[in-house]
């Protein structure tokens, strides 16, 4: 497959195209949702490829705020097959982050006072990691009891495109904007208001938009290469690379992996 760059031209004119986006049709068709976001995750779920092989995926993510280019964050995430993942975001040399899990027994989280690891509960691991998913927010869906709805074909910028009304508990309700031609999201805004009667915790991070602006191939894959987003004024780029390694079991079991 070769390289996919989004044909619309995003950061430019993001305001402006969501305030003018208009609908088509109003109707809201839940079937089609479902099939356009399972469309869009047939290119990103790698679950196959951890099963077929002894291999694990891993992706270096480098965050840039636009604000502060200099101060670089740097995230690694290892999956392999029976739901192991391991999630750790490096500022500079220091673990700011820290996440792993054998998927059955073996929960674990950095304490970034203290500076030492602690078991956590296998609710509040996938808490805070599934959110950290490479794969976005629409991955699982039907398991976190989300609901999707189809809002039609849109405008923007003198582009048809199709929009999704997802809502999840426990996260800001959000639109989704996919390019027709190839079923690859490019877009998403939040909206104030959440799931059901859900109210947003205390920490509750909320983004203006988020932007997909590459995708690249990987290993019969599709998967994000550039993202971005705005919150709370600042605009935040994000440079992600792919590549398998062997499985090294020690990885999710292990407070401090081997080099």
């Amino acid at each position: 497959m070769k390289r996919t760059q989004m044909l619309l031209t995003l950061l430019c004119c993001l305001p402006l195209a969501v305030v003018h986006a208009q609908t088509d049709s109003t109707t809201l068709d839940t079937a089609q949702a479902a099939r356009i976001i399972d469309n869009y995750l047939g290119y990103v779920n790698f679950d196959p490829l951890l099963k077929e092989t002894d291999s694990m995926v891993c992706v270096v993510s480098k965050v840039v705020n636009q604000s502060h280019p200099t101060d670089t964050l740097t995230i690694y995430r290892w999956y392999a097959s029976g739901h192991r993942r391991r999630i750790e975001m490096v500022q500079g040399k220091k673990m700011a982050e820290g996440f792993y899990c054998d998927g059955r027994s073996v929960f674990r989280s950095f304490d970034t006072k203290r500076r030492v690891w602690r078991d956590l509960k296998p609710e509040s691991f996938y808490d805070i990691a599934d959110p950290l998913d490479i794969r976005g927010a629409l991955y699982n869906w039907r398991s976190k009891g989300a609901e999707a709805n189809y809002e039609g074909l849109v405008d923007y910028n003198g582009h048809k495109v199709e929009r999704v009304m997802y809502s999840s508990p426990g996260t800001f309700n959000r639109h989704y904007y996919f390019d027709p031609n190839n079923g690859l999201p490019f877009l998403v805004t939040e909206e104030t208001t959440m799931f059901g009667d859900d109210k947003p915790a205390k920490n509750a991070q909320r983004v203006d938009w988020r932007a997909w602006h590459e995708f690249v191939p990987f290993d019969g894959y599709m998967m994000p290469g550039i993202e971005s987003y705005q919150a709370e004024g600042d605009i935040v780029f994000i440079y992600h690379t792919y590549h398998l390694e062997k499985t090294r079991k020690g990885l999710f079991t292990e407070d401090f992996r081997k080099q």
